[in-house]
């Protein structure tokens, strides 16, 4: 085991880095930007924003004319500031070396005249824009009489997608008090960033923060670079899988600070019922140590929720935190039984 004195946490930076590229992404659609231009086959050029291109109708937001519409079949060619959306008909041979290949789509800036797409096989066209998801949940209980207990926990989760970027944000934290006396105060955070190399298979940049006062812990810090792939990618129903090297920064109230090298691996998955009223998830992170103790550690939140009305669901979630060398007399196992409201977000 390496003992070291870190001037910063590891994850203090990641954390930082997640924050700034949260932002960029759902300010980004505001920048300013260059117009996208459609080539008519009569030689005139419309300049504007792109909207979309169905049944063979081309809109285009402009500054001169508003909203018009174009008909597909007068299109000869378009450029455009943004990736686009291209989806063929069914049976059409989609070129190779053309765009990104995502399925039966392309990703692609432009669409050239006499180029090797021909547009007539071009069923339609949508922008590639960010795209988000996730939820905040609020849960605690209150007890007295012959027992006085006091519980309540926040949790939030904030997936963002943007080309062939996502972030993930998840975190969770936890206090109780029983007969006046603070018996329980936990807190995690978990960021993540993946960079798709294909439309499945990415490289992760996680950081993993932990601390509870009740392990004698001020913060454990855990740092993978690995590779990952969605096993199954809808936006609703999903399965990812990351592994990698790690470094644990871990720090202890009464003991010096160490940096630990290992193993670790992540598991994400979400599946939806009823039209998303009924959702299922399970999150947990898995770390081995190399070193003097070959510690295992294993942090799993799972749980279920329904909805009530609208956005906003009832949530219960049994989380399990596994420390297989804890420190001092403590036990290697922690599990939590949570429930309260959460507020879906989703754009």
């Amino acid at each position: 085991m390496t003992r070291l004195k870190p001037h910063m946490p590891f994850g203090f930076a990641w954390f930082v880095l997640s924050l700034a590229f949260v932002v960029w992404s759902l300010c980004g659609t505001m920048a300013v930007h260059a117009a996208d231009v459609v080539l008519l086959k009569n030689g005139d050029r419309v300049s504007g924003d792109i909207i979309t291109m169905e049944d063979r109708v081309l809109t285009v937001d402009t500054d001169y004319a508003d909203v018009i519409k174009i008909d597909w079949d007068d299109v000869d060619g378009l450029t455009s500031d943004k990736p686009l959306w291209v989806s063929f008909h069914d049976g059409a041979t989609i070129p190779d070396g053309v765009g990104v290949r995502d399925g039966d789509r392309l990703i692609l800036f432009r669409l050239d005249p006499g180029g090797p797409i021909q547009l007539h096989k071009v069923k339609t066209i949508n922008p590639f824009e960010l795209s988000y998801r996730g939820s905040l949940g609020l849960g605690g209980s209150v007890t007295s009489g012959n027992t006085s207990t006091e519980t309540i926990n926040a949790s939030g989760t904030l997936t963002v997608n943007r080309g062939w970027h996502r972030i993930i944000l998840d975190g969770r934290a936890n206090r109780g008090k029983a007969q006046g006396e603070v018996n329980a105060q936990n807190a995690a955070l978990n960021t993540r960033w993946d960079y798709f190399l294909t439309k499945r298979a990415y490289i992760p940049f996680i950081n993993f923060l932990e601390y509870d006062k009740f392990q004698n812990l001020a913060l454990r810090s855990t740092t993978i670079i690995g590779v990952g792939y969605d096993v199954l990618d809808r936006r609703a129903n999903f399965l990812t899988v990351a592994v990698g090297p790690t470094a644990v920064y871990q720090k202890y109230t009464a003991d010096p600070s160490t940096v630990i090298p290992g193993f670790s691996w992540q598991a994400r998955w979400n599946l939806e019922f009823l039209g998303g009223d009924l959702k299922l998830w399970h999150n947990h992170t898995g770390t081995r140590d190399i070193g003097q103790d070959n510690a295992v550690r294993l942090n799993a939140y799972q749980g279920i929720s329904i909805k009530i009305y609208k956005d906003l669901s009832i949530r219960f979630e049994y989380n399990v935190r596994y420390n297989s060398q804890p420190v001092d007399d403590r036990k290697t196992t922690d599990s939590t039984i949570t429930f309260g409201l959460s507020l879906d977000l989703l754009g």
